[in-house]
């Protein structure tokens, strides 16, 4: 390839953008699973299958409804909050309870299981046929001599967003100063009469939310099928890993920076070795780093 071409600024800015489209959606993903780990230590594998619940629902919206996309988005985010408070409630919440203190590796399993069987179930229910939307957004515009789609823009601008409130939501509301309490110091939070119970169910129907939303913004790039979520949830350990474990502001400086590299990956390389180059920096941050880039002392949580 010309070298010229390799280095033209005006290519470089697009990819750039490009890439920060990608990340954002990255931020999302681990937003939700970093959200959900540093509360309550889960590590939640079935995060990929609310990514894939967020592509059925905007399809069935936007599709079979023929309604705008944003309600396509605003119904994922409900559905999939209401679908995680009922996972954690009858499944979690109980699992805590009754497996004493080997808990935490129980529902390591747990959300192993819960993978394969929504995966069946998609399967069952909605078939291996792919369903997707070829634009959500038709249409380009110029920013300087930079040209992006209608689209990606949107996409972006929706992440950013929803990134927004939710930490408006952290920071100034009564449920997200508990959120914060409890990941501090749960037995304090729960002297001070903060329900710890109801504030882990809060979170992980965050989490399943923040899933949803980027399932739904990307099902012009990731169709709904039943195994969809298997690659965004690979790419969302990889963001909670160079964000710092339990880091929701080190997860979205990691999923924009992972989605950058991607992009630039995808433009030098071969396709393929996007995949490769995460997998290299994943290993050598733990190696050198293992509590993330983003996180100023070993195992520090937000």
């Amino acid at each position: 390839m010309d070298l010229d071409l390799l280095l033209n600024p005006i290519i470089l800015s697009e990819i750039l953008l490009q890439g920060m489209v990608r990340g954002s959606m990255y931020a999302l993903m681990g937003c939700g699973l970093s959200l959900i780990f540093g509360l309550m230590g889960v590590k939640n594998f079935s995060h990929g299958e609310f990514f894939m619940l967020g592509t059925y629902m905007m399809y069935f919206v936007a599709v079979m409804m023929d309604m705008p996309f944003l309600a396509g988005i605003f119904a994922a985010a409900v559905v999939l909050f209401i679908f995680g408070m009922l996972v954690e409630r009858s499944l979690i919440a109980t699992l805590r309870k009754r497996a004493g203190r080997d808990w935490l590796l129980d529902a390591f399993v747990l959300t192993i299981g819960m993978m394969v069987v929504m995966q069946n179930l998609a399967l069952l229910i909605f078939g291996s046929r792919r369903r997707g939307i070829a634009r959500l957004v038709e249409g380009s515009v110029d920013i300087g001599p930079i040209s992006i789609t209608l689209e990606r823009l949107t996409i972006l601008l929706v992440a950013v967003l929803v990134v927004i409130v939710l930490w408006a939501f952290i920071k100034y509301t009564r449920t997200g100063k508990a959120i914060r309490a409890t990941g501090q110091d749960p037995d304090a939070a729960q002297t001070l009469g903060i329900d710890v119970n109801r504030v882990y169910t809060y979170t992980f129907g965050i989490g399943a939310a923040l899933a949803g939303i980027a399932g739904g913004l990307l099902i012009s790039i990731f169709p709904a099928y039943p195994t969809v979520g298997f690659q965004p949830v690979i790419k969302s350990i990889a963001v909670v890993i160079l964000g710092g474990l339990g880091n929701v502001p080190g997860a979205i400086a990691a999923g924009l920076l992972l989605g950058v590299i991607e992009a630039y990956s995808l433009f030098f390389f071969a396709a393929g070795w996007q995949n490769v180059i995460t997998a290299i920096l994943v290993v050598l941050v733990l190696m050198v780093r293992p509590y993330g880039l983003f996180s100023s002392a070993k195992g520090e949580r937000p």
